[in-house]
Protein backbone atom coordinates (compact mmCIF):
# COMPACT_ATOMS: atom_id res chain seq x y z
CA UNK A 1 0.00 0.00 0.00
CA UNK A 2 1.23 3.55 -0.52
CA UNK A 3 1.22 4.89 3.26
CA UNK A 4 1.23 8.65 4.31
CA UNK A 5 2.65 9.73 7.68
CA UNK A 6 1.56 13.19 9.11
CA UNK A 7 3.54 13.55 12.37
CA UNK A 8 6.61 11.70 12.71
CA UNK A 9 8.54 12.31 16.14
CA UNK A 10 9.53 10.21 18.95
CA UNK A 11 6.38 8.19 17.97
CA UNK A 12 5.26 8.66 14.34
CA UNK A 13 9.09 7.82 13.33
CA UNK A 14 9.15 4.23 14.41
CA UNK A 15 5.65 2.98 13.20
CA UNK A 16 6.64 4.54 10.11
CA UNK A 17 9.93 2.93 10.35
CA UNK A 18 8.27 -0.44 10.60
CA UNK A 19 5.70 0.17 7.79
CA UNK A 20 8.47 0.68 5.42
CA UNK A 21 10.30 -2.46 6.62
CA UNK A 22 7.08 -4.37 6.08
CA UNK A 23 7.10 -3.77 1.99
CA UNK A 24 4.54 -0.49 2.08
CA UNK A 25 5.89 2.65 -0.21
CA UNK A 26 6.11 5.23 2.44
CA UNK A 27 6.14 8.90 2.47
CA UNK A 28 5.75 11.51 5.03
CA UNK A 29 5.33 15.49 5.99
CA UNK A 30 7.47 17.07 8.48
CA UNK A 31 6.81 20.49 9.55
CA UNK A 32 10.61 20.54 10.60
CA UNK A 33 13.09 20.79 7.65
CA UNK A 34 15.92 18.44 10.03
CA UNK A 35 13.48 15.63 10.47
CA UNK A 36 13.13 15.71 6.91
CA UNK A 37 16.47 15.85 5.78
CA UNK A 38 17.28 13.26 8.36
CA UNK A 39 14.72 10.44 7.29
CA UNK A 40 15.12 11.08 3.26
CA UNK A 41 19.07 10.60 3.79
CA UNK A 42 18.37 7.41 5.79
CA UNK A 43 16.60 5.66 2.68
CA UNK A 44 13.25 5.24 4.94
CA UNK A 45 10.98 7.45 2.88
CA UNK A 46 10.10 10.25 0.92
CA UNK A 47 9.18 13.54 1.84
CA UNK A 48 6.29 15.70 0.67
CA UNK A 49 6.33 19.79 0.92
CA UNK A 50 2.62 19.69 2.09
CA UNK A 51 -0.01 17.58 3.95
CA UNK A 52 -2.42 18.05 0.89
CA UNK A 53 0.71 16.73 -1.54
CA UNK A 54 1.61 13.94 0.24
CA UNK A 55 -2.62 12.64 0.92
CA UNK A 56 -2.58 13.05 -2.84
CA UNK A 57 -0.47 10.06 -3.50
CA UNK A 58 -1.50 8.40 -0.67
CA UNK A 59 -4.11 4.92 -0.10
CA UNK A 60 -3.58 5.80 3.54
CA UNK A 61 -2.93 8.61 5.67
CA UNK A 62 -1.70 8.10 9.43
CA UNK A 63 -1.78 11.02 12.08
CA UNK A 64 -0.03 10.72 15.03
CA UNK A 65 0.02 14.84 15.79
CA UNK A 66 -0.07 16.10 19.65
CA UNK A 67 -3.27 17.40 20.26
CA UNK A 68 -7.06 17.92 18.49
CA UNK A 69 -6.51 20.78 17.02
CA UNK A 70 -3.12 20.26 15.00
CA UNK A 71 -5.66 16.90 13.84
CA UNK A 72 -8.18 19.30 12.96
CA UNK A 73 -5.28 21.75 11.02
CA UNK A 74 -3.99 19.13 8.74
CA UNK A 75 -7.65 17.48 8.21
CA UNK A 76 -9.82 20.11 7.50
CA UNK A 77 -10.00 23.01 4.87
CA UNK A 78 -9.42 22.90 1.36
CA UNK A 79 -5.76 22.24 1.40
CA UNK A 80 -6.36 19.67 4.55
CA UNK A 81 -5.83 15.87 4.00
CA UNK A 82 -9.38 14.99 3.83
CA UNK A 83 -10.21 17.33 0.41
CA UNK A 84 -6.46 16.03 -0.90
CA UNK A 85 -6.85 11.91 -0.40
CA UNK A 86 -7.93 9.93 -3.52
CA UNK A 87 -11.66 8.79 -3.12
CA UNK A 88 -11.70 5.64 -1.39
CA UNK A 89 -8.93 6.03 0.47
CA UNK A 90 -8.37 5.74 4.87
CA UNK A 91 -7.78 8.05 6.98
CA UNK A 92 -6.11 6.65 10.45
CA UNK A 93 -6.14 8.73 13.56
CA UNK A 94 -3.31 7.74 16.30
CA UNK A 95 -3.85 11.23 17.94
CA UNK A 96 -5.39 11.06 21.86
CA UNK A 97 -8.53 13.81 21.77
CA UNK A 98 -11.96 14.31 21.49
CA UNK A 99 -14.76 11.66 20.88
CA UNK A 100 -16.44 13.56 18.59
CA UNK A 101 -13.56 14.25 16.05
CA UNK A 102 -13.37 11.15 14.45
CA UNK A 103 -16.87 11.63 13.49
CA UNK A 104 -16.80 14.93 12.41
CA UNK A 105 -13.91 14.17 9.56
CA UNK A 106 -15.51 10.73 8.50
CA UNK A 107 -18.94 13.34 7.96
CA UNK A 108 -16.37 15.38 5.97
CA UNK A 109 -15.20 12.60 4.13
CA UNK A 110 -18.28 11.16 3.39
CA UNK A 111 -19.00 12.87 -0.27
CA UNK A 112 -15.73 11.34 -1.47
CA UNK A 113 -15.91 8.03 0.16
CA UNK A 114 -13.32 8.58 2.55
CA UNK A 115 -13.21 6.29 5.25
CA UNK A 116 -11.67 7.23 8.93
CA UNK A 117 -10.84 5.07 11.96
CA UNK A 118 -10.42 6.21 15.03
CA UNK A 119 -7.36 4.28 16.46
CA UNK A 120 -6.14 5.13 19.64
CA UNK A 121 -3.13 3.53 21.26
CA UNK A 122 -0.84 2.15 24.26
CA UNK A 123 2.45 1.65 24.44
CA UNK A 124 5.96 4.20 23.69
CA UNK A 125 8.31 4.60 21.80
CA UNK A 126 9.89 1.68 22.50
CA UNK A 127 6.56 -0.76 21.42
CA UNK A 128 5.93 1.20 18.56
CA UNK A 129 9.99 -0.09 17.86
CA UNK A 130 9.13 -3.50 18.75
CA UNK A 131 5.53 -3.66 16.81
CA UNK A 132 4.04 -3.72 20.14
CA UNK A 133 1.60 -1.05 20.38
CA UNK A 134 -1.81 -1.58 21.97
CA UNK A 135 -4.12 -0.27 19.10
CA UNK A 136 -8.02 0.85 20.39
CA UNK A 137 -9.82 0.98 17.01
CA UNK A 138 -13.25 2.23 16.64
CA UNK A 139 -15.02 2.45 13.43
CA UNK A 140 -16.50 0.30 10.71
CA UNK A 141 -14.49 -3.47 11.09
CA UNK A 142 -14.06 -3.75 6.96
CA UNK A 143 -12.41 -0.63 6.90
CA UNK A 144 -10.22 -1.65 9.35
CA UNK A 145 -9.62 -5.32 8.15
CA UNK A 146 -8.70 -3.03 4.73
CA UNK A 147 -5.70 -1.32 6.68
CA UNK A 148 -4.99 -4.09 9.12
CA UNK A 149 -1.86 -5.50 7.43
CA UNK A 150 -0.43 -1.60 7.67
CA UNK A 151 -1.63 -1.34 11.56
CA UNK A 152 -0.30 -5.01 12.36
CA UNK A 153 3.18 -4.07 11.10
CA UNK A 154 3.63 -1.94 14.67
CA UNK A 155 0.70 -2.90 16.29
CA UNK A 156 0.07 -5.99 18.27
CA UNK A 157 -2.29 -6.31 19.78
CA UNK A 158 -5.78 -4.62 17.50
CA UNK A 159 -8.60 -4.27 19.75
CA UNK A 160 -11.58 -3.27 17.99
CA UNK A 161 -13.86 -1.40 20.86
CA UNK A 162 -17.29 -0.54 18.85
CA UNK A 163 -17.80 2.69 16.68
CA UNK A 164 -16.15 5.66 15.74
CA UNK A 165 -15.20 7.51 18.97
CA UNK A 166 -15.43 4.73 20.96
CA UNK A 167 -11.19 4.19 20.46
CA UNK A 168 -10.83 7.41 21.98
CA UNK A 169 -13.52 6.76 24.87
CA UNK A 170 -11.72 3.68 26.06
CA UNK A 171 -8.26 4.99 25.90
CA UNK A 172 -9.14 7.97 27.80
CA UNK A 173 -10.36 6.02 30.78
CA UNK A 174 -7.05 3.81 30.72
CA UNK A 175 -4.93 6.89 30.24
CA UNK A 176 -6.74 8.25 33.98
CA UNK A 177 -5.99 4.96 35.38
CA UNK A 178 -2.17 5.25 34.45
CA UNK A 179 -1.78 8.85 35.33
CA UNK A 180 -3.73 7.59 38.97
CA UNK A 181 -1.39 4.66 39.14
CA UNK A 182 1.48 6.82 38.82
CA UNK A 183 0.39 8.93 41.16
CA UNK A 184 0.60 6.31 43.97
CA UNK A 185 3.86 5.24 42.46
CA UNK A 186 5.33 9.00 43.52
CA UNK A 187 3.14 8.36 46.79
CA UNK A 188 5.33 4.90 47.18
CA UNK A 189 8.41 6.76 46.74
CA UNK A 190 7.83 9.67 49.19
CA UNK A 191 6.49 6.99 51.77
CA UNK A 192 9.70 4.91 51.32
CA UNK A 193 12.14 8.61 51.74
CA UNK A 194 10.41 9.31 54.67
CA UNK A 195 11.09 5.94 56.05
CA UNK A 196 14.70 6.40 55.13
CA UNK A 197 14.64 3.87 52.53
CA UNK A 198 16.44 4.85 49.22
CA UNK A 199 13.05 4.84 47.15
CA UNK A 200 14.82 3.79 43.89
CA UNK A 201 15.73 0.29 45.93
CA UNK A 202 12.49 0.19 47.28
CA UNK A 203 10.86 -0.07 43.84
CA UNK A 204 12.90 -2.03 42.44
CA UNK A 205 12.32 -4.92 44.99
CA UNK A 206 8.64 -3.98 44.87
CA UNK A 207 8.54 -4.37 40.80
CA UNK A 208 8.94 -8.56 41.94
CA UNK A 209 6.25 -8.16 44.64
CA UNK A 210 2.28 -7.63 44.70
CA UNK A 211 2.53 -3.74 44.42
CA UNK A 212 3.99 -4.55 40.80
CA UNK A 213 2.23 -2.56 38.16
CA UNK A 214 2.65 -1.17 34.64
CA UNK A 215 2.96 2.67 36.02
CA UNK A 216 5.69 1.29 38.44
CA UNK A 217 7.37 -0.31 35.57
CA UNK A 218 7.66 3.16 33.67
CA UNK A 219 8.45 5.39 36.60
CA UNK A 220 11.53 2.72 37.19
CA UNK A 221 12.23 2.87 33.28
CA UNK A 222 12.58 6.59 34.00
CA UNK A 223 14.54 6.97 37.11
CA UNK A 224 11.75 8.51 39.21
CA UNK A 225 8.17 9.75 38.94
CA UNK A 226 9.61 13.29 38.84
CA UNK A 227 11.40 12.51 36.27
CA UNK A 228 8.64 10.77 34.17
CA UNK A 229 6.59 13.84 35.06
CA UNK A 230 9.30 16.16 33.56
CA UNK A 231 9.42 13.73 30.39
CA UNK A 232 5.46 12.92 29.86
CA UNK A 233 3.76 15.82 31.99
CA UNK A 234 2.13 17.78 29.25
CA UNK A 235 0.81 14.41 27.64
CA UNK A 236 -0.61 13.42 30.88
CA UNK A 237 -2.57 16.75 31.46
CA UNK A 238 -3.70 16.93 28.26
CA UNK A 239 -5.14 13.48 28.32
CA UNK A 240 -6.29 13.89 32.02
CA UNK A 241 -8.18 17.52 30.98
CA UNK A 242 -9.60 15.74 28.04
CA UNK A 243 -11.53 12.66 29.84
CA UNK A 244 -12.89 15.26 32.78
CA UNK A 245 -14.31 16.88 29.70
CA UNK A 246 -15.23 13.52 28.46
CA UNK A 247 -17.05 12.60 31.96
CA UNK A 248 -18.80 16.07 32.56
CA UNK A 249 -20.45 16.30 29.32
CA UNK A 250 -21.72 12.64 29.99
CA UNK A 251 -23.27 13.20 33.13
CA UNK A 252 -20.32 11.89 35.33
CA UNK A 253 -17.26 12.41 36.77
CA UNK A 254 -13.60 10.49 36.96
CA UNK A 255 -14.06 9.85 40.91
CA UNK A 256 -10.69 8.70 42.41
CA UNK A 257 -8.94 8.50 39.55
CA UNK A 258 -9.31 12.39 39.51
CA UNK A 259 -8.55 12.84 42.52
CA UNK A 260 -5.43 10.98 42.48
CA UNK A 261 -4.52 11.52 38.73
CA UNK A 262 -4.68 15.69 39.72
CA UNK A 263 -1.42 15.02 41.26
CA UNK A 264 0.96 14.50 38.90
CA UNK A 265 -1.31 15.24 35.55
CA UNK A 266 -0.84 19.04 36.57
CA UNK A 267 0.36 21.32 33.57
CA UNK A 268 3.87 22.43 33.50
CA UNK A 269 2.88 26.21 34.11
CA UNK A 270 1.03 25.66 37.40
CA UNK A 271 2.70 24.88 40.85
CA UNK A 272 3.29 21.32 41.92
CA UNK A 273 0.91 19.36 44.30
CA UNK A 274 1.67 19.71 47.84
CA UNK A 275 1.90 15.98 48.25
CA UNK A 276 4.65 16.20 45.77
CA UNK A 277 7.59 14.37 47.68
CA UNK A 278 10.07 16.70 48.92
CA UNK A 279 13.95 16.02 50.52
CA UNK A 280 14.27 16.36 53.79
CA UNK A 281 16.14 19.62 54.90
CA UNK A 282 19.92 19.35 55.25
CA UNK A 283 23.33 21.02 54.13
CA UNK A 284 23.27 19.27 50.99
CA UNK A 285 19.95 20.13 50.07
CA UNK A 286 20.68 23.78 50.98
CA UNK A 287 24.02 23.50 48.82
CA UNK A 288 21.71 22.03 45.95
CA UNK A 289 19.37 24.98 46.49
CA UNK A 290 22.12 27.52 45.79
CA UNK A 291 23.41 26.22 42.98
CA UNK A 292 19.83 26.27 41.35
CA UNK A 293 19.88 29.73 42.58
CA UNK A 294 23.00 30.45 40.87
CA UNK A 295 22.17 28.44 38.12
CA UNK A 296 18.89 31.30 37.37
CA UNK A 297 21.58 33.67 37.54
CA UNK A 298 23.52 32.29 35.06
CA UNK A 299 20.44 32.38 32.96
CA UNK A 300 19.81 35.56 33.09
CA UNK A 301 23.19 37.26 32.88
CA UNK A 302 24.36 35.23 29.47
CA UNK A 303 20.88 36.25 28.26
CA UNK A 304 21.32 40.01 28.79
CA UNK A 305 25.23 39.80 27.67
CA UNK A 306 24.40 37.36 24.34
CA UNK A 307 26.87 34.86 25.58
CA UNK A 308 25.14 32.17 23.64
CA UNK A 309 27.89 29.60 24.69
CA UNK A 310 27.49 29.38 28.02
CA UNK A 311 23.38 30.20 27.64
CA UNK A 312 23.57 26.39 25.61
CA UNK A 313 25.09 25.19 28.73
CA UNK A 314 22.45 25.61 31.15
CA UNK A 315 19.66 23.29 29.64
CA UNK A 316 19.72 19.16 29.97
CA UNK A 317 20.02 17.79 26.83
CA UNK A 318 16.09 17.15 26.90
CA UNK A 319 15.16 20.42 27.96
CA UNK A 320 11.64 21.53 27.41
CA UNK A 321 10.88 25.34 26.39
CA UNK A 322 7.35 26.24 26.89
CA UNK A 323 6.90 29.62 24.60
CA UNK A 324 5.00 32.56 26.09
CA UNK A 325 2.88 33.19 23.49
CA UNK A 326 -0.01 31.16 21.63
CA UNK A 327 1.58 30.30 18.37
CA UNK A 328 1.09 27.40 16.65
CA UNK A 329 4.41 25.71 18.53
CA UNK A 330 3.57 25.82 22.38
CA UNK A 331 6.51 23.41 23.06
CA UNK A 332 10.31 23.74 21.30
CA UNK A 333 13.39 21.40 22.12
CA UNK A 334 17.02 23.09 23.12
CA UNK A 335 17.87 23.44 19.09
CA UNK A 336 14.45 25.32 17.90
CA UNK A 337 14.32 27.36 20.93
CA UNK A 338 17.85 28.00 20.22
CA UNK A 339 17.31 28.59 16.49
CA UNK A 340 14.57 31.08 16.66
CA UNK A 341 15.71 32.71 20.28
CA UNK A 342 19.05 33.57 19.46
CA UNK A 343 19.09 35.65 15.84
CA UNK A 344 15.75 37.05 17.40
CA UNK A 345 17.58 38.71 20.57
CA UNK A 346 21.16 38.83 19.05
CA UNK A 347 20.87 42.82 18.41
CA UNK A 348 18.43 43.18 20.95
CA UNK A 349 18.52 45.13 24.10
CA UNK A 350 17.40 42.53 26.72
CA UNK A 351 17.13 43.17 30.80
CA UNK A 352 15.93 40.15 32.83
CA UNK A 353 15.36 40.21 36.66
CA UNK A 354 14.76 37.32 38.92
CA UNK A 355 13.35 37.37 42.52
CA UNK A 356 11.68 35.54 45.33
CA UNK A 357 12.50 31.81 44.22
CA UNK A 358 10.17 28.70 45.36
CA UNK A 359 12.57 26.07 45.05
CA UNK A 360 11.46 22.46 46.09
CA UNK A 361 13.78 19.82 45.61
CA UNK A 362 11.44 16.89 44.70
CA UNK A 363 14.55 13.90 44.65
CA UNK A 364 18.57 14.69 45.31
CA UNK A 365 18.89 15.46 41.48
CA UNK A 366 15.25 16.65 40.57
CA UNK A 367 13.78 20.03 41.73
CA UNK A 368 10.86 22.40 40.93
CA UNK A 369 11.09 26.32 40.93
CA UNK A 370 9.05 29.34 40.55
CA UNK A 371 10.68 33.00 40.19
CA UNK A 372 8.84 36.33 40.06
CA UNK A 373 10.06 37.74 37.06
CA UNK A 374 10.91 41.57 35.42
CA UNK A 375 12.06 41.87 32.03
CA UNK A 376 12.41 45.22 29.31
CA UNK A 377 12.71 43.40 25.76
CA UNK A 378 13.60 45.88 22.54
CA UNK A 379 13.71 44.64 19.35
CA UNK A 380 14.77 46.53 16.22
CA UNK A 381 13.46 44.20 13.44
CA UNK A 382 12.77 44.33 9.68
CA UNK A 383 8.99 45.33 9.97
CA UNK A 384 9.61 47.96 12.99
CA UNK A 385 10.75 48.32 16.52
CA UNK A 386 9.18 46.30 19.34
CA UNK A 387 9.57 47.27 23.58
CA UNK A 388 7.76 46.33 26.25
CA UNK A 389 8.29 45.40 30.04
CA UNK A 390 6.84 41.99 31.46
CA UNK A 391 5.83 40.92 34.92
CA UNK A 392 5.36 37.61 35.74
CA UNK A 393 6.93 34.11 36.93
CA UNK A 394 9.35 32.04 35.55
CA UNK A 395 7.95 28.20 36.42
CA UNK A 396 10.68 25.75 36.08
CA UNK A 397 12.02 22.00 36.40
CA UNK A 398 15.73 21.16 37.32
CA UNK A 399 17.97 18.03 36.91
CA UNK A 400 21.57 17.11 38.28
CA UNK A 401 23.50 15.32 35.66
CA UNK A 402 26.32 13.10 36.49
CA UNK A 403 28.70 15.58 36.49
CA UNK A 404 27.17 16.55 39.54
CA UNK A 405 25.72 20.57 37.51
CA UNK A 406 22.43 21.53 38.19
CA UNK A 407 20.39 22.70 34.76
CA UNK A 408 17.09 23.20 33.57
CA UNK A 409 15.33 20.52 32.45
CA UNK A 410 11.86 22.72 31.18
CA UNK A 411 10.90 25.94 32.02
CA UNK A 412 8.10 28.82 30.81
CA UNK A 413 8.02 32.55 31.11
CA UNK A 414 4.22 33.36 32.36
CA UNK A 415 3.79 37.14 31.88
CA UNK A 416 0.71 38.16 33.95
CA UNK A 417 1.17 41.60 32.40
CA UNK A 418 2.66 43.77 29.11
CA UNK A 419 3.29 46.86 28.85
CA UNK A 420 4.04 47.90 25.07
CA UNK A 421 5.86 51.07 25.43
CA UNK A 422 6.17 54.41 22.50
CA UNK A 423 8.59 54.27 20.00
CA UNK A 424 11.78 56.65 20.29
Amino acid sequence: MKVGFVGVGSMGRPMLERVAAAGHDVSFFARREEVRRDLEAAGIATGAPTPAALAADSEVVVVCVFNDQQVREVCEGRSGLIASLPPGATLIIHTTGSPDTAPRLAEAGRPRKIQVLDAAFSGGPADATAGQITLLVGGEPEVLEAVRPVLASYCDPIVSVGALGDGQRVKLVNNALFAANVALVAEAERIALDLGIDPVQALDAISHCSGASYALGTVRAAGSSARLQEAAGRYIAKDVATAKDLATAAGTNLGLLATAADTVAHPADQPPPASAPAVPPSVQALWDIEQIKQLKARYFRYLDLKDWDGFRTLFTDNCMHHLPTEGETTVQSNEEYFDSTIPMLEHAFTTHHGHMPEITLTSPTEAEGIWAMFDYVRIDGPQGAIALKGYGHYIETYRKDPDGHWRISSKRNERLRVDHLPQP
